[in-house]
């Protein structure tokens, strides 16, 4: 059942799921849903119609205006998962129903043939970048690379300057999927509990309780991570290696799909602490932004100048869904023609002086997966070279750190791995079917 998570000022105090039909909203003795009794908020404020999974909410000439995301509403608007309701001083988190996932879409629900289950990939594809562009403009590569990391079950790692657009990217893509979204702000001052979560004592168990963190969700923002201490940083390691969290001797399985999207800063910028190695070999990907072009920055301040359009994105997928999507890309076929091109690739970075060492077996099986689910989007039931080539970079650079003695030849490693992939003959794996 759909519902509203109350909080007033800062302090939540309670649930109300929605009923079927109307609720009016107030502090009048007449209002089914009853407020504290404060003179900013009348007697009738507002109205919800429920309708099925349709839910709409309706000033009812109150004295101060009732608020949906910061905007007054005139007339009635539908309610979508994670927006805000304000009354004076309440806020009402609206939360859809978790139910409609085994509700939703059962007609695109894959079939057993393959070509069915690859347009079923590619429309659920379609649906999540389209959503997503309407928010980040001028960003459909980074998007789409972002969207391959999330179907291969892996995670994404972007590094730019402030301001170009990664919390938003990571925002949208949380608020385009009918799942739980934490965000989680690295500082120096925290602690890895702060993400893991910690043990109380509970006094009427007379026993201890765990309090989960905000790494239990399926779509994790981890802002600004490199601004978090190396203890910190590597509280994520057992998450995202094997989807589960160890706190007191006690393991917690994290709910599936588990996406974890992590902004930072580059390393010279004020405060920031290095990703240790390990750390970084857990993103599938490692992403930049970049700033946009002249007319897409144009249209992101016409975009964006009387409210933010994050406000009016759809969910058009579900976690369900999702599942289903990345099983198709583990069955997409990878020849041994296609296997052998991936490791003569990696271990090329193993004999190339300029890395301290070469790319690991992960790296190798991270490309693979990345280049399945790249021939799946692209409507195709088997993998060729070049999707494995095209994301080579993106997959292997921050996994091969430079030697020292080479910084005076490369910029870095990005230009190693280009270096190796042109020299591959990629005529040998091509003319092979």
């Amino acid at each position: 059942m759909p519902k509203f998570i109350i909080q007033d000022g800062y302090r939540h105090i309670g649930e109300f799921s929605i009923p079927e039909g109307k609720t009016t909203i107030g502090r009048g003795d007449t209002a089914t849903f009853r407020l504290k009794q404060d003179k900013g908020i009348s007697r009738l404020h507002c109205q919800v119609m429920r309708t099925k999974d349709k839910v709409t909410i309706e000033d009812l000439n109150s004295r101060n205006g009732t608020f949906v995301n910061s905007m007054p509403i005139h007339v009635p608007i539908e309610l979508r998962h994670l927006d805000t309701v304000q009354i004076n001083n309440i806020l009402l988190s609206y939360s859809e129903d978790d139910d409609k996932n085994e509700n939703t879409n059962h007609d695109m629900a894959p079939q057993k043939s393959e070509k069915d289950n690859i347009d079923f990939l590619v429309s659920i594809v379609e649906k999540l970048k389209n959503n997503i562009s309407k928010v980040v403009r001028g960003k459909d590569d980074v998007i789409t690379k972002v969207l391959i990391a999330f179907l291969c079950d892996g995670h994404v790692l972007l590094e730019d300057v402030p301001g170009v657009g990664k919390t938003k990217l990571a925002r949208t893509l949380a608020r385009s999927l009918r799942t739980v979204f934490k965000r989680i702000q690295f500082t120096p001052d925290m602690l890895p509990n702060d993400i893991t979560g910690v043990s109380i004592f509970n006094e009427a168990i007379h026993g201890f309780s765990f309090i989960p963190g905000p790494i239990f969700g399926n779509v994790i923002l981890a802002d600004e991570i490199n601004r978090g201490t190396p203890r910190v940083q590597s509280s994520l390691l057992e998450s995202m290696a094997e989807g589960k969290v160890t706190v007191d001797s006690v393991s917690h399985i994290l709910n599936k799909p588990f996406f974890v999207i992590a902004t930072q800063n580059p390393a010279d910028f004020h405060g920031t602490y290095p990703l240790p190695e390990a750390q970084l070999d857990r993103f599938l990907m490692k992403l930049n932004m970049g700033y946009p072009d002249e007319d897409a920055e144009i249209d992101i301040l016409n975009n964006q100048m009387t409210e933010d359009p994050i406000n009016h994105i759809e969910r058009v997928t579900n976690s369900n869904e999702i599942l289903l999507c990345q099983n198709i890309v583990r069955n997409i076929h990878v020849s041994p023609q296609v296997k052998n091109y991936i490791v003569t690739l990696v271990r090329e970075t193993r004999k190339h002086p300029a890395f301290i060492y070469g790319a690991s077996p992960r790296a190798s099986l991270a490309l693979m997966r990345a280049s399945q689910c790249q021939a799946a989007m692209n409507g195709r039931d088997h993998v060729l070279p070049r999707d494995a080539r095209d994301l080579a970079v993106d997959v292997l650079s921050h996994r091969l750190p430079l030697r020292l003695q080479a910084r005076a030849e490369w910029n870095n490693s990005t230009n190693v791995l280009q270096s190796i992939i042109e020299h591959l003959p990629m005529e040998r794996w091509e003319k092979i079917k």
